[in-house]
């Protein structure tokens, strides 16, 4: 087990790279074909393990696995492909109907007798109408609307209605055939019998319960359940009764790995979240098995919230990276960083309850933004919450408003650690420290800036004013003693770039505080200087003494009269 040193997460979990992946599942095929028991050989694989092997080959090579394939497997392979949420769909099942259709007589009567009896029986129920006489010397009465694919089974017992798609119509038809051909007429006539009399709404049900409990085998669960993992906590109390964890040996459920896991496992290498806390600290823990097996259970039920099917397998990156993004966030809030104690909560605390903690992180923070956008204090734009901020000030703000927070709308990488947080709590500061500005230093509202915008001719247009031009402007006329400090330049009387990097100074900004403000804001109004400092710098290159008007944007300029 490593204990030290640089290691990646695919190279902590021993997952094979990209290539190797792509290379060995033809190999695998081979390999169990040429085995001198392949029957054996093949139902030696866990289903996950078949049904990833059957689908990396692809179904058209693969079928020939069919064969020698268990009833488990093949029905794992169902349980996972044909199912949408909890209705089953025809046009799912239909590939493994043609796969079944293609076997030796007595494999195909073992997967029929052994696979789930309400999932065929749904099928032909939606698929065929059945049309019998009640007594069996009166005539059938067929409905003139029945279609013209209408024929009778072998044992004469039902007339069939098929469906009008020819290709459906034939497949169904090659199936009833079957069932006679090979299970006999009087065990056809029974399933038949039984598809016809049950209900459909009650097949299905049933169909979808057992299938339910099967796969929780394999880690996956329904979708309220697994919203779980989202569910609202208070921080500061998880964080206590983590950091308190009892003695206990955590139990972890063993359950078999998929191929799409172990390939978001090595993706996670390539993302942001490489070299994260959580990383550096799996190189100390005892037991990584457990911790894999924890982790893949938190990113299945992340995806299986957010709508991915089992078998859908591109969701499972984005899962897997939200799933590690959180987990940090809540080791490190848990152990405040404290290396020892992170190591001993890895042993005893579920991953799944660092991941909620980690995510109710990132609540706290939306709550804050939504706070600051609930006040209305940030636009002057009607269909805009926010037009008075900075361009990023207005991507972060609206990142963290989104329903799973990230540091900015225009990134759909998540909040990863507690760095992340902070630079998002300073966002807010930031844009409180300005409401600050003009309400208690300049005694302006947002209407006043909008008067001022929408009075004058703005070169830069209305959409560009924001909180800090609108600030340097000010301050920068108040500094050159104009008669009205609250108002706009015009392209006749633009300001030297020496006299407005003077005017934004904090020593400029201080004064129009009463003395008395809270320490916490005199260095809010401190950083609030730095940043219109970086803002003049950034749009007034250093070379102009003079701005160009149509390209500076620090300071409000408008057209001439």
């Amino acid at each position: 087990m490593p204990k030290s040193g640089d290691q990646s997460f695919s190279a902590l979990f021993h997952i094979a790279d990209a290539q190797s992946r792509a290379i060995q599942p033809k190999k695998e095929m081979e390999a169990l074909l040429d085995a001198k028991d392949t029957s054996a050989a093949v139902q030696a694989l866990s289903p996950m393990a078949f049904y990833d092997l059957y689908h990396a080959v692809g179904p058209g090579d693969a079928g020939v696995l069919m064969a020698y394939a268990s009833s488990e497997q093949v029905q794992n392979c169902l349980d996972l492909d044909i199912w949408r949420g909890d209705q089953m769909q025809d046009d799912q099942i239909a590939p493994w109907v043609e796969q079944m259709l293609a076997l030796p007589d007595e494999k195909f009567a073992e997967f029929w007798r052994e696979l789930d009896p309400e999932i065929m029986a749904l099928y032909l129920h939606r698929n065929v109408q059945l049309y019998v006489s009640e007594n069996k010397d009166d005539e059938v009465d067929i409905p003139e609307d029945a279609g013209q694919n209408v024929a009778q089974t072998p044992d004469f017992s039902y007339w069939v209605a098929y469906p009008e798609d020819p290709d459906k119509a034939e497949l169904l038809r090659q199936l009833i055939d079957r069932l006679y051909a090979v299970l006999g007429v009087e065990q056809a006539w029974s399933t038949l019998e039984s598809m016809h009399w049950e209900m459909e709404s009650d097949l299905e049900e049933n169909a979808y319960r057992f299938r339910t409990e099967r796969i929780r085998e394999y880690g996956y669960m329904p979708r309220d359940e697994a919203a779980a993992i989202f569910a609202k906590v208070s921080v500061s109390r998880e964080v206590d009764e983590i950091r308190h964890f009892t003695d206990a040996d955590l139990y972890v459920k063993p359950y078999p790995s998929s191929a799409h896991l172990d390939t978001a496992i090595a993706r996670l290498d390539e993302s942001k979240t490489a070299g994260c806390y959580f990383e550096s600290m799996l190189q100390h823990v005892a037991n990584l098995d457990q911790i894999r097996v924890q982790l893949y259970a938190v990113a299945q039920q992340i995806a299986t919230f957010d709508g991915f099917q089992p078998h859908e397998t591109e969701g499972f990156d984005d899962s897997m990276i939200l799933a590690v993004a959180n987990i940090n966030l809540g080791l490190e809030y848990a152990s405040g960083r404290d290396d020892a104690l992170a190591i001993q909560i890895l042993h005893h605390v579920p991953l799944h309850r660092l991941c909620t903690l980690g995510y109710n992180v990132t609540l706290e923070l939306q709550h804050k933004a939504k706070l600051l956008v609930s006040r209305g204090h940030l636009s002057i734009i009607e269909d805009s919450q926010t037009s008075l901020l900075t361009n990023a000030q207005r991507d972060a703000i609206a990142g963290m408003l989104q329903e799973r927070p990230r540091p900015a709308e225009s990134t759909l990488t998540p909040f990863i650690s507690a760095d992340d947080i902070r630079e998002g709590a300073a966002v807010i500061a930031d844009v409180a420290t300005r409401e600050l500005f003009y309400g208690e230093g300049l005694h302006k509202t947002k209407d006043d800036i909008s008067l001022l915008a929408y009075t004058h001719d703005v070169i830069q247009g209305v959409e560009n004013i924001n909180f800090d031009n609108v600030a340097v402007t000010f301050l920068t006329r108040k500094y050159l003693k104009a008669d009205d400090a609250w108002n706009v330049f015009t392209t006749k009387s633009l300001p030297h770039r020496a006299d407005v990097l003077k005017a934004i100074q904090f020593s400029e900004i201080r004064p129009l505080f009463k003395s008395n403000i809270p320490e916490s804001s005199e260095i809010a109004l401190r950083r609030f200087a730095s940043q219109l400092q970086a803002l003049v710098n950034e749009n007034w290159p250093e070379t102009e003494d003079l701005p160009d008007p149509q390209l500076v944007n620090c300071i409000v300029i408008a057209e001439d009269d």
